[in-house]
């Protein structure tokens, strides 16, 4: 009896082990699953969405050059007997400084004789007058009325007066000839070509150099109509004080080294490019080359900038990185754990940067990190 008593306490024992066995084994399967489960969910980092004020920055490149250059063109001819020592290229000069002086003797000549014409014109003038007198006087005597005229000899008097004029007229030209010889800077500036040299001889109507002006460098930046929605510009036609256009900041690699500049929008020129399809402000830097101040950065002609145009100040908006943007018009956000789809307005798009301006409200968890085989309420996790 004891033995079957033993054999059914065993058994039951058995089955209880087992049980309890089988119960810790379904457990530790399920936390095991829910763990696996837990760690196969994507982990994401999120930025909080901040409503603020944003002042644009639109990025543009040029290159800077002057604002004025002009060819330098013999308006007579001769042999050239002197040449200034500014007259070099690169070097500088002012305003009304001889860079050139062609031989100016027979222009002297030219004027000497016209001077000689206009003595000769002028004297035969008050020949005429004092006839037309006596003629006038003698008709008065001999006959009753005024004369005609003829008879007072107004048509010798008016050929004396033209032929006085012509005279004037050659002798200012003459002199115009002798004051070209002395080829004179018509504004402070730099020499960019000298193509002559003392001794040589120059006919009419060739260029003698280049020379461009110092006091201002100016840049040709291309932007696209989207662009100009964020920069105040004048209207056509009307131009901006320096410092009254958007600010531009202006950088130049050298090496390893960024060289920076500020200058400002003056203008816009006001029409589409009808090949690349933009349209062209101008900035300008004043002083390029230090001139007139000692600090600062050499601006030399034919530099190439990188350009940043501080636009329009705007408020209620949402900058988020440019990589948050998931193609044109879509956002991830962060709800709950879960990865939801979001379509947004944007108002402005860089390489680094996406301005929002409508679907995101403030303090929405976007995603920022990069996935793949993303489903729109699929389980994510948030990195802390």
């Amino acid at each position: 009896m004891s033995n079957k008593l033993f054999k059914v306490v065993l058994t039951i024992a058995t089955l209880f082990i087992g049980v309890a066995i089988a119960s810790l084994l379904i457990k530790f399967k399920t936390e095991a699953e829910s763990i696996t489960s837990e760690r196969k969910l994507p982990s994401v980092k999120v930025i909080d969405a901040k409503v603020g004020k944003h002042t644009f920055q639109i990025q543009s490149q040029g290159t800077a050059l002057p604002r004025t250059t002009i060819r330098l063109i013999s308006e007579v001819s001769g042999k050239i007997i002197s040449v200034s020592n500014k007259f070099n290229t690169g070097k500088v000069f002012q305003k009304n400084d001889v860079l050139l002086t062609i031989d100016p003797r027979d222009y002297e000549l030219a004027v000497a004789q016209a001077q000689l014409k206009v003595a000769q014109a002028n004297l035969r003038l008050q020949m005429e007058e004092k006839e037309a007198t006596v003629s006038r006087r003698e008709w008065k005597l001999l006959n009753n009325g005024e004369p005609t005229g003829l008879q007072a000899r107004e048509p010798q008097l008016a050929e004396a007066r033209a032929a006085l004029s012509a005279a004037k007229a050659s002798e200012e030209a003459a002199q115009r000839n002798l004051d070209r010889c002395k080829i004179r800077a018509p504004f402070d500036g730099m020499v960019a070509k000298a193509n002559v040299r003392s001794g040589q001889f120059v006919s009419l109507a060739v260029q003698l150099g280049e020379i461009f002006s110092t006091d201002v460098a100016e840049i040709r930046l291309p932007l696209s109509a989207s662009d100009l929605r964020f920069i105040d510009l004048p209207d056509p036609g009307e131009p901006l004080e320096l410092n009254k256009g958007p600010k531009v900041t202006l950088t130049s690699q050298s090496g390893e080294d960024a060289i920076e500049w500020t200058g400002s929008i003056v203008r816009s020129e006001q029409n589409v490019d009808p090949v690349n399809r933009m349209i062209y402000v101008v900035a300008k830097v004043d002083d390029p080359y230090l001139l007139a101040k000692s600090k600062g950065n050499l601006l030399r002609r034919g530099t190439f900038l990188k350009a940043i145009i501080h636009g329009r100040t705007e408020k209620g908006i949402i900058s988020l990185p440019r990589t948050a943007l998931r193609g044109k018009d879509q956002v991830w956000i962060a709800n709950d754990g879960k990865l939801t789809y979001r379509k947004v307005t944007t108002a402005y798009l860089d390489k680094n940067l996406a301005i929002i301006s409508q679907g995101i409200e403030s303090e929405e968890k976007v995603i920022v990190s990069l996935l793949a085989g993303v489903i729109d309420g699929m389980g994510v996790n948030i990195q802390k």
